[in-house]
């Protein structure tokens, strides 16, 4: 019952604050409803369902937040050129990334127990994850029955079975991230971090 009423209460309070804007899905330019979700802008159902993910999620330990999602085709040109100038992240063609239709999430994944609950739970809110080297990058498609790749937003595995670039460490990959290898008896210990702890400048730049 509380779970109900939980989603219930997003329904109605996501719906309540949407604002319209100009957004672009597959090349064509389309009006998005969004709503202002821990101070970024995101599609209204996207929204509903981030909030009851992230509601889930806490009730398991883990804290979801969202750096990046609805984003207008002015800053995804302005991202683009930096990509092809060489002087910025990933960024796909203006009105082809799924920011646009704010339908995809750039997450606060910096804690590896972050990205594993992703990884086992958030296809069961709709939710992919649909970039490649982009562990943060999350698209809400909405359908919990099929695996990414068989809604076809995602590249399936290659021949040698390797799906993804990341290993041990797959919640980044920033080489901060990286536990140092055990230090020889006669080597000075190298600095390491807590458990779960990231620098300040810990939040990955927004990608596709």
């Amino acid at each position: 019952m509380r779970t109900l009423a939980f989603v219930l209460l997003a329904a109605l309070a996501t719906r309540a604050d949407a604002r319209t804007a100009a957004g672009y899905q597959g090349g064509q330019k389309l009006k998005v409803k969004v709503v202002e979700v821990g101070g970024a802008e995101v599609e209204v159902r996207t929204a509903k369902a981030f909030k009851v993910m992230a509601h889930a999620a806490r009730k398991a330990g883990v804290e979801l937040a969202v750096r990046s999602g609805f984003r207008s085709h002015a800053k995804q040109t302005r991202l683009y050129r930096q990509y092809r100038r060489g002087t910025g992240n990933l960024a796909a063609r203006p009105g082809y990334s799924q920011h646009e239709s704010g339908r995809a999430l750039d997450l606060v994944v910096t804690r590896e127990q972050t990205y594993r609950w992703l990884i086992a739970h958030a296809s069961a809110f709709g939710f992919h994850r649909t970039v490649r080297g982009e562990p943060w990058h999350w698209e809400y498609v909405g359908d919990a029955s099929k695996t990414a790749v068989e809604l076809g937003v995602a590249a399936a595995p290659t021949a040698a079975g390797v799906g993804d670039e990341y290993g041990e460490h797959p919640c980044t990959n920033d080489l901060r991230f990286v536990r140092p290898a055990t230090p020889a008896a006669d080597e000075a210990p190298a600095p390491t971090m807590e458990d779960g702890q990231a620098p300040v400048d810990d939040e990955p730049a927004p990608g596709a």
